[in-house]
Parts: structure tokens; sequence; C-alpha cells
């Protein structure tokens, strides 16, 4: 605890020392410096952390550092296993940054988002039928007749709006079981968009509608997984644009295999 306190304390001197310096340098160790910008780079969250987070973080890359310079006097950059290590890991970071840059800049079209659902509609299946629509009460059999004969060949893509002759109504909105057992006995075999004839439920009359019936192969709509379809269609972009990238660099570069590095099989 007292190590954790005076490295503390030096840590605060350094940065008040610092203070004054346009980068200036929090930890060196030996010829060894890490100046501020690098403090950022990083640990992006630093101006966040709480003091001890700080001196840990200041800690690993102290103590990260001794053992590094040590590996170097002991020669370890001069290893051939570790020169092969470092240039493989050297390639690939090299070829992950340049492709990174093409990624960055990539923009997938509203069209594009939508031809990718309607291609692959599977991935979005309902799962199980549900329905949405209302449930509309009448103070009396006659206002209820009333309202079945002026709206009976209507069709209703939406829920009814308020009239005169309602009571009250009941919205219900994608729901796997009926919502009323008296006057739509089945999901499934509920015509949509029309009202039901008037029947008297639990001693009132009421009317029925169904305006949406989702079937468990049918696909959700297109709003409710809109944020998947958007991030499945930049994939399926990046992937497209990267291969043809791939492609047109390949007629530019010479590429000659031996085919003789197999073993044949029996």
């Amino acid at each position: 605890m007292k190590s954790l306190i005076r490295i503390l304390l030096v840590f605060s001197l350094l940065l008040l020392a610092a203070c004054k310096l346009e980068d200036p340098v929090i930890v060196a160790v030996g010829n060894s410096k890490l100046h501020q910008s690098e403090i950022y780079t990083y640990a992006p969250d630093w101006n966040s952390w709480s003091d001890r987070e700080r001196v840990l973080f200041l800690q690993r890359w102290i103590e990260e550092e001794i053992v590094y310079q040590q590996a170097v006097k002991n020669g370890a950059l001069e290893d051939s296993t570790l020169i092969r290590m470092l240039e493989r890991t050297k390639r690939k970071l090299v070829a992950d940054y340049f492709m990174q840059t093409f990624l960055d800049t990539m923009m997938v079209s509203d069209v594009e988002k939508i031809d990718f659902y309607h291609k692959n509609k599977h991935l979005y299946l309902n799962g199980k039928t549900t329905v949405s629509g209302a449930i509309i009460s009448f103070a009396d059999w006659k206002s209820a007749v009333q309202y079945y004969k002026e709206f009976k060949n209507t069709k209703f893509e939406s829920i009814p709006p308020n009239h005169r002759l309602m009571k009250r109504m009941r919205e219900f909105d994608a729901v796997d079981e009926t919502p009323d057992p008296c006057l739509i006995p089945s999901i499934h075999k509920a015509i949509v968009g029309r009202i039901t004839p008037m029947k008297v439920c639990n001693g009132a009359a009421k009317i029925a509608v169904v305006t949406n019936r989702l079937d468990s192969a049918d696909a959700r709509p297109l709003d409710e997984v809109i944020e998947d379809v958007s991030m499945q269609a930049w994939l399926e972009h990046q992937n497209v644009v990267l291969q043809r990238l791939k492609d047109e660099w390949k007629t530019g570069i010479p590429i000659i295999t031996k085919t003789n590095i197999f073993s044949e099989k029996d």
C-alpha cells in the first residue's frame, strides 16, 4: 500500500511539473518515455478513471517496460523465431489496418437494406401466430346493430376511430391467444379487416375487428427488425466490396503456385 501511495505522489508531481509542456512525459523508465498523448492512445477512458486506476495502469506499463528492456538487453530481438513471429504479426496488422480504411467509408443504402430483407425473410419469421385489433362494446343491442349495418362492408386496416355508438373500445396488439373467445374463437380463422357480427358476451353487446394477423411462417415487419437488417446488409455489402477489391488487386500481381506440394492420396 505504501508503494502505491509513493507512486501516486510521484505521478501527481510529474503531472504538475508536466503541465508546462506541450506533450509532457508522464513516466520514464531508463531512456524510454511515456508521453501524455500516448496514454490517451493506450487508455481512451483515462479522464474518467480514478487515481487508483491510473496508478495501476502506470504500474503495469512500468513493469512491462522493465521486462521489455531486459529482453532486448539479452538479445531477444535477434532471436530468429521471434523475428518470424514479429514479421507475421506485422503483415497481419498492416493488412487489417489497410482493409479497415475501406470499411470505415462503406455506407449501405436504404435500397440495399430493403433488398436484403426481402431476400432473407426466412431470418425474421414471426415464430408464432399473432393478431392485433380491438373489441368494441356498446350500451345496448340497438347501438351494436346500427354500428354493424354502417360498417359491415368497411375494410379496416387500422383500429376503428371513435364513434358515437360506441361505449368503449379495448385494443389488443400482437397477442398470440384470442383476446375474446366469445367473439374470436380462433385467431387462425378470424377474418382480417372486417368487423364480426354483434354478440352478447359477458352480458354486453360487442363487436370485434382483427386489423392485422402475422402467421408463424410470416416475416416480421421491416420496421421491427431494421437494426438487424441494417447490420446484416452492411456485412453483406462489406464482403462483396472487399472480395471485389481483392480480385482487382490479384489481376495486377503475378501469382505462381507449385502444384506438387500436396501428398498424393491412394
